[in-house]
């Protein structure tokens, strides 16, 4: 935890930041133990938590990768990392961008498939035209 320091940035107890975020305050010192090295929050002489705006953010931030995302707290804390380590941050981009020309491929090869089948369809109908009879 990081000391309290003398400035005007403006800090928020606790429970106020529970109120502000909508978590209730035990999910709150949880990020805070598993987060830490993401959050460092303030503390004051006596000990008790101080938040700043940028903390509520980090917080939010957490909880809607947890939350909202549905990653798991070792996936959140890898994406957390690699948002402020540049080559983390290549490595994902490159990741992406391979399932993303992969999918691409995929995609293809499904369209292909299907422009086979309604080919295949319109060649049956012909058929069957020519033999008097419908199938549709």
């Amino acid at each position: 935890m990081v000391q309290e320091t003398r400035n005007e940035e403006p800090t928020f107890p606790i429970g106020q930041v529970s109120a502000e975020t909508g978590l209730p305050v035990s999910t709150v010192r949880y990020y805070e133990k598993e987060f830490g090295n993401y959050l460092q929050l303030l503390k004051t002489p006596g000990g008790h938590r101080r938040f700043r705006m940028q903390d509520v953010e980090k917080l939010k931030r957490i909880h809607g990768l947890v939350h909202g995302q549905g990653l798991s707290l070792k996936e959140a804390k890898a994406k957390l990392v690699s948002d402020r380590d540049p080559v983390l941050m290549r490595r994902d981009l490159d990741l992406l961008l391979e399932v993303f020309e992969s999918l691409v491929n995929e995609n293809l090869k499904v369209r292909r498939a299907l422009d086979d089948l309604a080919s295949r369809l319109v060649a049956l109908e012909e058929q069957a035209q020519k033999k008097k009879f419908k199938l549709f």
